[in-house]
């Protein structure tokens, strides 16, 4: 299962709806939830957490320098489709290494 974080640094109102495009992008490419799981978290609170991949803004993404997983950065959390262009190709590399 691969992890992911989505940071937002606007509260969990918002990032509950970055979560749930984050889900309709995997899913519409044939993941499901049993491939991956979505978690939400504040900026304060993102280094505390072990994802495999954080998908944030590029101001957040400054923050997450130093973590051990892939950062995702798109300009709109809340366009799926900018999402769907930076996540994808990362996930599947990380899905196609962790399912060898």
């Amino acid at each position: 299962m691969i992890k992911i974080s989505a940071v937002c640094g606007m509260g969990l109102g918002s990032g509950l709806l970055v979560k749930m495009g984050i889900e309709r992008v995997l899913e519409r490419h044939g993941f499901g939830r049993k491939d991956f799981r979505v978690e939400v978290a504040d900026i304060s609170t993102a280094r505390a957490t072990t994802p495999d991949i954080f998908v944030t803004t590029a101001e957040f993404a400054k923050s997450l320098r130093e973590v051990d997983a892939e950062v995702i950065t798109v300009k709109n959390l809340f366009n799926e489709g900018e999402i769907e262009e930076a996540l994808l190709d990362v996930f599947k590399r990380i899905y196609e290494e962790k399912n060898k």
